[in-house]
């Protein structure tokens, strides 16, 4: 199998984490265009039409996309050091947050990041192959949105060692990811958000994260 990011966008480092965290063995490939790192390569699309990362490629030439589907397919081949849950609850708790963490995190960030960022224009949503236009308020809504998921998570952590728990999952690397994101963007996690913070530098010390 083989697995496709691009660079340190958020998506595909949440599978890049997810492989590490439990010791599988696969190759890693950059979909980005050699001469223009900034967008993906002309044969990286015409591969996968969707035109965003990561992507799994399989041994029988089929692929899987989207961080969360292929996490999912990968867990179910290798179910040691379970990170998207034990049992059914778990499970379900796990997930919830994860969605959590992509919709009102990680999608807020790239809110901001899509609608300002000057290599971003005419693409201000990822997947397409005609221009989509950045619209600067939807950059307003998303620092809007950023805070009150900080806020959602502080409280959170305040009552759980992890996101979804007292074990680290897969939604805490959707929220770190998130996070990191934010934190490249000069959005840094409030200072009344001591939880985070405290979350924040107890995971980016895994091994799996800082090595």
């Amino acid at each position: 199998m083989k697995l496709y990011g691009w660079m340190t966008a958020p998506n595909p480092r949440r599978a890049k984490i997810f492989v590490a965290e439990k010791g599988i063995g696969l190759e890693i490939f950059e979909a980005s265009d050699p001469g223009n790192p900034g967008e993906l390569s002309a044969e990286y699309c015409e591969k996968y039409p969707h035109r965003r990362v990561p992507l799994l490629e399989l041994d029988d030439g089929d692929w899987i996309g989207e961080a969360a589907a292929i996490c999912r397919y990968l867990e179910a081949l290798y179910p040691d050091k379970p990170l998207m849950g034990r049992a059914p609850k778990e499970t379900a708790i796990i997930e919830m947050w994860d969605r959590l963490a992509e919709w009102e995190g990680l999608m807020a960030v790239s809110e901001v990041f899509r609608n300002t960022h000057k290599l971003f224009a005419g693409r201000g949503l990822a997947g397409y192959d005609r221009d989509i236009p950045q619209i600067p308020e939807l950059a307003e809504r998303g620092n809007f949105r950023l805070g009150l998921f900080f806020d959602k998570i502080d409280k959170q952590l305040g009552r759980h060692e992890f996101l979804a728990g007292d074990r680290f999952s897969f939604a805490d690397i959707t929220a770190l990811c998130a996070i990191d994101f934010s934190i490249s963007r000069r959005l840094p996690i409030p200072e009344n958000c001591a939880h985070v913070i405290d979350w924040h530098g107890r995971v980016s010390a895994r091994p799996a994260i800082s090595g």
